[in-house]
């Protein structure tokens, strides 16, 4: 059964101002990098930092009072598991989260926070959901899925009728896709208002299955693992994917490092962060720019990165952006070389993050040593700069991945 307009306007009545009404606001200079008009949707500004929390909610307030007091299980890589923790316990319902054990840490320990009991089995979606469904046999719980079900999709086309409300004039909605439930949501509501704008989706090519379907292409294998967590779902939603199918015009699927430069990104440009799923609409545009259609709008559908996932991403964010650069430089071994190296480095304003000096390994005789520098520098222009400079002085020096 799909969930109606009329299905999706109720639910934003009855969830109404417990969901924060997040900002849709235009990303000046996204849309000059990119040659488009950009505008972001803060979805990562809701409590639990995900639009998670539209369509938990809504699935909570549509139960009735014996199903309530019996208490619900569910699983989620994380943000499903969140919301329902925070609204399912501030409501006096109690919570019981399944997640995969690949979860990142700072979801899990959020989930507790909140007041659920957790449970971690299994590593992909499929196990998981098989154990979350003979739990809730066992205990008579009232099983909430993460996206097949009528009231959470509802409750996620909430948004579709937030953005529309902001921005009436919007001609692109880009959304990242998992199992479906947000972007088939957003689709029945936003198509209900403006017949002619495009909804886009984006997959990581790691879990593609929704967008394989689409595109009437043999589905990929899903891979180990993703930056992309929150939508690294293996089979989309028996409900879901129909909505997809009539209302979606187009779905495509990003590469790793496409995500990880969205973070990166937003965090730089518009100090906010994202999980490699929030990023997942911009990765989108960054892969390809034709998504873009006129006035765009980008979900950002959650923030909660784990903060060792984050680290890693922004070092590498600065060695793809040439400010950390690593090089190899052959010096004469005898005193003062090394002084001589650096002195000319510093001259050249830039800063030593580490220095590896090997004496035994890689040099070319044994008159020779190799020092290894990885450098902090302004950028791609400052870095070859540098290489020129030390090649002048007479160096051998190579610039290493």
């Amino acid at each position: 059964m799909t969930p109606t307009p009329q299905a999706i306007e109720a639910a934003r009545q009855r969830i109404g101002a417990q969901i924060k009404k997040t900002p849709l606001a235009r990303s000046a200079v996204l849309s000059a990098r990119l040659d488009a008009d950009l505008h972001l949707k803060f979805e990562n500004q809701q409590f639990t930092a995900s639009f998670k929390e539209r369509g938990a909610l809504n699935r909570l307030l549509s139960m009735d009072e014996a199903q309530r007091r019996r208490g619900i299980v569910a699983m989620s890589a994380g943000n499903h598991a969140q919301a329902l923790a925070y609204h399912g316990v501030r409501l006096g319902v109690p919570v019981t989260i399944v997640m995969p054990r690949t979860t990142p840490n700072a979801k899990v320990q959020q989930a507790r926070v909140f007041g659920a009991e957790v449970q971690l089995h299994g590593r992909s979606f499929a196990e998981t959901l098989a154990f979350t469904e003979g739990l809730a046999a066992d205990r008579d719980l009232t099983l909430v899925h993460p996206f097949d079900d009528e009231a959470v999709i509802a409750g996620q086309g909430t948004l579709g009728l937030e953005m529309l409300e902001q921005a009436p004039d919007l001609d692109t909605l880009i959304l990242p896709v998992g199992g479906g439930g947000l972007i088939a949501g957003v689709a029945v509501a936003a198509k209900a208002i403006r017949p002619q704008i495009s909804v886009v989706g984006v997959q990581t090519e790691r879990f593609s299955a929704a967008a394989d379907l689409f595109n009437n292409r043999p589905a990929a294998p899903s891979q180990p693992s993703t930056i992309a967590e929150g939508i690294a779902v293996e089979t989309p939603g028996v409900k879901t994917m129909p909505i997809i199918r009539a209302l979606v015009d187009r779905m495509t699927t990003v590469a790793e490092r496409d995500i990880e430069r969205a973070v990166f990104a937003l965090l730089e440009i518009e100090k906010t962060v994202t999980e490699g799923a929030g990023a997942a609409a911009l990765a989108g545009v960054f892969a390809e720019p034709s998504l873009a259609v006129g006035k765009t709008a980008l979900v950002l559908s959650g923030g909660n990165i784990d903060m060792m996932i984050l680290s890693s991403v922004l070092q590498r964010g600065l060695v793809r952006s040439k400010r950390l650069v690593r090089l190899a430089v052959e010096i004469p071994d005898v005193p003062g070389s090394l002084a001589a190296l650096t002195a000319l480095v510093g001259e050249l304003d830039s800063n030593i993050v580490e220095i590896v000096h090997q004496r035994a390994f890689r040099a070319s005789s044994a008159r020779a040593t190799l020092v290894e520098l990885v450098l902090q520098m302004r950028g791609e222009e400052q870095a070859d700069a540098v290489v020129n400079a030390l090649a002048s002085a007479g160096y051998d020096v190579n610039a290493l991945d």
